[in-house]
């Protein structure tokens, strides 16, 4: 009977997608969920765009990766991964940045869709819908890069609308969404209507210029250290 592990390595559940950090995947018994929404709270930074940028970057032959951009260029990103070396030469972009800079931007090419701003909602919508429809039969990666731009960008009740609405589709695509939120930017209330619906929330907190993260079902925070290779665990 099937217990719904690697044959290979046990422990490690198959309704899983790796993290792309090794020792926490060990930790979450493979990876995160799949499907799943989940937040990463955390402050400003690079601590949680790390945890994105490897989570996005280490997509398998059958699975397809997304980045929704709202205040990078998909080549700024690019640059900042790979400081971390992290490459993310096969990532797709959902640009909602480049059109707000006020300069020509380059039509829509194979890995970058062009969306008019972060306010557009409805045609991310349809940019996230012309996505599953090319990853149909692979998992997906999708990666808000931050959910907070778009929030700040539209009303309570249209990102209420927009969430409820991607939530269900990006799962019953079988994909895995992380949601970059900026800590101390939303009052609780926002926070609230942000986190409904979410299947997951995972919180990067800072100990004194010292980061960890908290994660659900693990009665303990894991101190963390951006280095050269990205995130490491200490």
């Amino acid at each position: 009977m099937s217990l719904g592990v690697d044959e290979k390595m046990h422990i490690l559940k198959k309704n899983r997608l790796s993290t792309g950090v090794a020792d926490l995947d060990i930790i979450l018994e493979g990876g995160y969920p799949n499907p799943s929404n989940f937040i990463l709270l955390g402050p400003t930074g690079m601590e949680k765009i790390a945890f994105a940028y490897h989570f996005a970057g280490s997509s398998k032959a059958d699975e397809t990766s997304y980045i929704v951009c709202g205040n990078s260029s998909p080549e700024d990103i690019k640059s900042k991964a790979s400081t971390m070396g992290i490459d993310l030469g096969n990532v797709h972009f959902i640009d909602c940045y480049s059109s707000t800079l006020g300069r020509e931007v380059p039509n829509n090419s194979e890995n970058v869709t062009i969306v008019s701003g972060p306010s557009a909602l409805n045609d991310i919508s349809l940019a996230i819908n012309e996505a599953i429809g090319k990853s149909s039969g692979k998992r997906m990666r999708v990666v808000f890069d931050t959910l907070s731009t778009f929030v700040l960008y539209n009303s309570k009740d249209s990102i209420k609308k927009f969430l409820s609405v991607i939530e269900g589709r990006l799962r019953n695509a079988d994909a895995t969404t992380l949601y970059l939120v900026d800590e101390g930017v939303h009052d609780r209330q926002l926070l609230s209507l942000i986190e409904h619906g979410m299947d997951e929330i995972y919180t990067i907190v800072d100990k004194g210029g010292k980061f960890a993260i908290v994660m659900p079902k693990i009665d303990m925070s894991l101190p963390i250290r951006i280095g050269p290779s990205g995130v490491n665990i200490v």
